[in-house]
């Protein structure tokens, strides 16, 4: 073999060498680039299609709780609670009347916040009043349906059902209409439930709520998830919800009725993305539940789609790597030099960070990318030390907030005050006044105490400070009054516990409680901009400037007037603490006329205490 390659020149045994050991590599590269790119194409695609499923179903669970809602509100309201009540005993009129005022109200409700084409209430008699809609072509569900659907409603006691309809389903009084969507009576999804009295609790009717279906459809109806792919939505009974497209007709079944128990079985199992043929072609299924209801929204990507990227990917490899492959023969060693050099370099400058070294650092005047590699690797070896740092100053901050905490106890003073008012009202008024304050005493101790969450919500807070106030109008004897105006919808919102007791507590007493006369105390709650804004006014005797320094500083936290250890500057400091110095306490007064306190706060929902960026207690 040797002297047969001794025949030709030594170019040409270095061509055929490496054009062998680049041929063998190259196909190599070439089999293993089709097959890991038709993977990694297909995990992507699984990847974005189930997180695509997701977002959908997230947005119609976030409709589909908007008419929950609504219908809640319906079922509740008092016209209609009155009308079932005694509709046996009204007079024509008086039936007339309350649709009227139905009608008005959902009217209000629906023109411009939903998709809702009617509102239907049936009597315990199943009678039927049309709440909302067109009256001269009023929804009307064929009797046999209509007996099935409120038999469903009458055994679920209450709780919602949701299902699909179509013209099959429904009575239409136009019969030469070329199509349901001219009467606005396209396919449809209703929500039902059987309406209880407030006073007994007993099922006195029912409430259907009927949406458009493409009120659905249009949440998913220009989401692109590749050609000739589709999204549909399923009920577990095989039943097509909603459908972007006429092929897949909505209160139908699906045609092929195995891929409902595909999709349970996966779903069983976690498993929201699987390979699955229908009418001989392959198709990759991804999926995603509809929290609250038996849904699946549901997305089908042929794998012909998928594949045409990989083979294009195939040639475009093959060409580069023949490319390459003449290229590297003649730069490679002229690069290699260049190369080398500077990440042996950044090699030693890395062993040296690993062995806890961290104020290595490299020079690099260089625009390439090792330039721009030791460039991130020195801000890397920066920020890490920073990061520790703050560390640090964070477990510092930590360790002072929960010595802070353990000092915050009830103060025997104020605790000495309180029983001895509630001696002097048991001894004055024979103990007719003891439970009250016996009652927000123990509500106090509990709060003061710290169990449970470290947020509470506003609602909490306030009921909380009403315990306070109660306690101390007893003591101060009719000196001030307090004023409530808080937002009913920021009730929920979550704040640190014990946030607006100090500032109360303070207006007490450095406010209101030195003055001659009675004194007015008002707190604000509301949401400003997507923050929660809480403000507590009195009209007492205001602040200094040097006494307000004080207090900002905490140099007021251990008076014996005060239910704990936690003042202004504390309330600021836990603010921070758990917000960021974006948040926090900000005072306004003049001495003689009032003093302001304003609290700027994150709103953060009931429920999502952990993610308090962006969420929006509106």
């Amino acid at each position: 073999m040797t002297k047969l390659f001794r025949n030709f020149k030594i170019r040409i045994r270095l061509v055929l060498l490496f054009t062998i050991l680049s041929l063998i590599p190259l196909l190599v590269t070439v089999v293993l680039v089709y097959k890991d790119s038709s993977n990694a194409i297909k995990a992507k695609i699984s990847t974005y299609s189930v997180q695509v499923m997701r977002q959908v179903s997230e947005n119609i669970k976030r409709e589909l709780d908007k008419l929950q809602y609504d219908s809640v509100e319906i079922e509740f309201s008092d016209i209609v609670q009155k009308t079932l009540l005694h509709y046996d005993e009204m007079s024509e009129w008086e039936i007339v009347n309350s649709t009227y005022m139905m009608r008005e109200n959902n009217a209000k409700k629906f023109s411009f916040l939903h998709d809702v084409s009617d509102v239907v209430i049936y009597t315990s008699n199943r009678k039927s009043i049309n709440a909302y809609g067109d009256a001269g072509i009023p929804f009307k569900l064929k009797k046999e349906y209509l007996e099935n659907y409120l038999d469903q409603l009458y055994n679920k006691g209450g709780g919602v059902i949701w299902t699909s309809v179509n013209t099959d389903s429904e009575y239409h009084l136009v019969k030469f209409a070329t199509s349901a969507e001219l009467l606005s009576k396209s396919n449809g999804v209703l929500l039902g439930r059987a309406v209880k009295s407030l006073q007994e609790g007993s099922t006195i009717g029912y409430l259907i709520i009927r949406t458009n279906e493409r009120h659905l459809s249009n949440i998913y109806k220009n989401v692109d998830i590749g050609q000739g792919a589709d999204i549909f939505v399923l009920d577990r009974t095989g039943v097509v919800v909603s459908s972007r497209s006429s092929s897949v007709p909505v209160a139908s079944h699906y045609a092929d009725g195995n891929l409902i128990r595909y999709i349970t079985e996966n779903f069983e199992v976690g498993n929201y993305v699987f390979p699955y043929g229908i009418g001989g072609k392959q198709y990759l299924i991804s999926f995603a539940p509809v929290d609250g209801v038996d849904w699946f929204v549901v997305g089908i990507i042929p794998f012909s789609y998928i594949n045409s990227d990989s083979e294009k990917i195939i040639v475009g490899a093959t060409m580069i790597g023949i490319g390459c492959f003449l290229a590297a023969i003649v730069l490679a060693y002229i690069f290699s030099a260049s190369i080398l050099a500077p990440l042996k370099k950044l090699q030693r400058a890395m062993e040296r960070a690993r062995q806890g070294n961290l104020s290595v650092t490299i020079t690099d005047q260089y625009h390439d990318e090792i330039g721009d590699v030791t460039r991130n690797f020195n801000y890397m070896l920066s920020e890490i030390k920073n990061l520790l740092q703050n560390v640090k100053q964070k477990e510092k901050q930590k360790r002072l907030a929960e010595l802070r905490a353990l000092q915050a106890q009830i103060n025997p003073h104020f605790l000495s005050n309180t029983l001895n008012t509630v001696r002097f009202l048991a001894k004055a008024q024979k103990a007719e006044n003891i439970e009250n304050i016996t009652t927000s005493l123990i509500q106090l101790f509990h709060m003061t105490m710290g169990k449970g969450e470290d947020l509470i919500t506003i609602g909490e807070e306030i009921e909380y400070i009403m315990n306070y106030v109660n306690i101390q109008e007893y003591r101060y004897l009719n000196k001030f009054k307090i004023n409530y105006d808080i937002e009913p919808k920021i009730l929920d919102c979550k704040i640190p516990r014990l946030l607006l007791q100090p500032v109360v507590e303070n207006a007490l007493i450095h406010g209101v409680g030195p003055m001659d006369g009675q004194g007015i105390i008002v707190i604000k709650g509301f949401n400003y901009d997507g923050f929660i804004k809480m403000i507590v006014t009195d009209n007492g005797v205001g602040i200094a400037p040097e006494k307000m320094e004080a207090l900002l500083n905490g140099g007021d936290q251990n008076s014996s007037m005060r239910l704990n250890g936690l003042g202004i500057a504390n309330v600021d400091e836990r603010i921070k603490l758990y917000f960021g110095v974006q948040y926090g306490l900000s005072i306004e007064s003049v001495p003689g006329l009032y003093t302001t306190v304003e609290i700027t706060l994150p709103a953060i929902k009931q429920g999502s205490e952990k993610n308090a960026e962006g969420i929006n207690c509106r």
